[in-house]
């Protein structure tokens, strides 16, 4: 009878028992064998956190590529009233309200892309039905973006938490340069009629 066999003997396929502390000596050796595992989970949880906090600071966000947006009860029109410079041109932008979603207060970032930097361009603005806001054009040359930002309440706009928020990355490319305000309120007029048919 070779080694191994009989009632008594130990088979050579079986592993050999762990005593407590070679059990101990295993757990320390698994978690050494796995720091990129550790890695991974932590960074995924970081990962998650920085995307989380926007979507929870914004309930809803749209990007405006437009010069002509409209969703949630708010239309955003965008017009260059052109100088014969840039320093004396103008950017207004037209923010109507419809009313049909309760929206109290609204503020503008002006947003630098790249570093995210930013400043209040209106900040805390009561909402009425129309509300026109006027920039130098010059104001886009190192923030260039804009932010405008809907609160359905002064507690929403204490906490910096926005109903809605509308992204530009610059001033629209379709936005028209007109020469008179009084063909800017033309377009302004014709592009509301459109949007009501």
């Amino acid at each position: 009878m070779g080694e191994g066999e009989g009632g008594g003997g130990q088979n050579q396929l079986d592993p050999p028992p762990l005593t407590p502390l070679s059990q101990g000596e295993g757990s320390l050796w698994r978690w050494r064998m796995k720091p990129r595992l550790c890695f991974i989970v932590i960074w995924t949880l970081i990962v998650w956190v920085a995307y989380s906090v926007p979507l929870s600071y914004c309930q809803t966000e749209f990007h405006g590529a437009d010069s002509v947006f409209a969703g949630e009860g708010i239309t955003i029109l965008w017009a260059i009233l052109k100088g014969p410079t840039e320093e004396s041109s103008w950017v207004y932008i037209k923010i109507v309200n419809s009313g049909k979603n309760p929206f109290q207060i609204f503020s503008v970032e002006a947003v630098d892309p790249f570093s995210k930097e930013k400043e209040w361009v209106v900040k805390g603005k009561k909402l009425e039905k129309e509300n026109l806001l006027r920039s130098n054009r010059t104001s886009f040359r190192d923030k260039t973006a804009r932010r405008i930002l809907f609160y359905r309440s002064t507690e929403a706009f204490e906490k910096e938490t926005p109903d809605m928020a509308v992204y530009y990355l610059g001033v629209p490319d379709t936005s028209p340069e007109v020469l008179s305000e009084k063909e800017m309120e033309d377009y302004f007029k014709k592009a509301q009629e459109r949007l009501k048919k």
